[in-house]
């Protein structure tokens, strides 16, 4: 090192001064590397958020075909309980069974993946 401040006649002196100066360089090339790492970590919280964004949209997608399921089958069983009064055929109310239970298992499958996705 040839600093002006470390011409010094006292070798005492001198040395703590570059043992000062090594510290500082180690502590200036943390703070680079805590730099950098901060740096990364902040990307992948943005990529992160962006994700958490794009699957909450999906799960109010998912909520709003269930929504439209469970109101389907909710026609479906107002027609079968009508059935009484508007005489529907025998073959009728057993495409309407065979409806309501095909939307339930769809219903159950989406609520059961949900479930599995919320972990």
């Amino acid at each position: 090192m040839d600093n002006p401040v470390l011409k010094v006649n006292d070798s005492g002196l001198k040395n703590e001064l570059e043992k000062m100066f090594s510290k500082v360089k180690v502590l200036v090339e943390k703070f680079n590397i805590s730099k950098d790492e901060n740096k990364l970590l902040r990307e992948k919280v943005k990529e992160l958020e962006q994700s958490l964004s794009e699957t909450k949209i999906e799960v109010s997608n998912k909520n709003s075909e269930l929504l439209n399921k469970d109101k389907e089958i909710s026609e479906f069983k107002n027609k079968l309980l009508d059935e009484r009064k508007n005489k529907i055929s025998g073959e009728d109310k057993t495409q309407l069974k065979s409806r309501i239970r095909e939307l339930m298992v769809r219903l159950d499958a989406h609520l059961e993946q949900k479930a599995n996705n919320n972990f």
